[in-house]
């Protein structure tokens, strides 16, 4: 019989529609303390969180990440893209968790296993979840709002990830694992 943690690995997917529903409180403490779980460099822990259920605050950083991407110029697709009212960022989902850190040499790798460990106790708990690459690129050098949502000078942002219930789930697939070269 295979292990529910070989079920999430395999099953989960980012999901880009959410449903209105807001993530209960009790939900986002389980993903939180799965990201505070997770393993770091010499034990340290550095993740903080920055967590943001209120949708209109959310909205406003979808549409700072959307001009300051579509002034960047990634190409006439995406500026049309960043063009449309709808949040083409966040996909409307009802929790946005900012993972900060002290700068540091191992914080990204710190960040991500963080990141991962909240991916799958969300898929855990029927919730869908996606990292947002677009509002890392955007709004890490957007130190003014950064403050704003309570980042110290000392801090970096280093994962946005987005969670809520999905519409539908993307069908999972199998992606092929490609040796680059192996010994033994």
């Amino acid at each position: 019989m295979p292990m529910e943690t070989e079920k999430a690995i395999l099953g989960r997917r980012s999901v880009r529609e959410y449903e209105k529903k807001p993530v209960p409180e009790e939900l986002v403490q389980q993903i939180l303390v799965a990201g505070a779980m997770a393993p770091s460099a010499m034990g340290v822990h550095p993740c903080r969180f920055i967590v943001i259920s209120e949708r209109k605050l959310i909205r406003q950083l979808s549409d700072k990440v959307k001009a300051r991407v579509g002034a960047l110029g990634f190409g006439m697709r995406l500026a049309e893209r960043m063009k449309l009212a709808e949040d083409v960022i966040f996909y409307d989902a009802p929790l946005l968790v900012l993972i900060v850190a002290e700068k540091g040499d191992w914080a990204p790798v710190d960040c991500s296993l963080a990141a991962q460990n909240m991916f799958l106790r969300a898929y855990d708990l029927g919730l869908g979840s996606c990292f947002i690459g677009f509002a890392l690129t955007s709004l890490r050098d957007d130190r003014e709002t950064l403050r704003g949502l309570g980042l110290k000078d000392s801090q970096e942002l280093y994962c946005p990830l987005i969670f809520g219930y999905p519409k539908k789930w993307p069908e999972p697939k199998e992606n092929e694992v490609k040796i680059q070269k192996k010994f033994g």
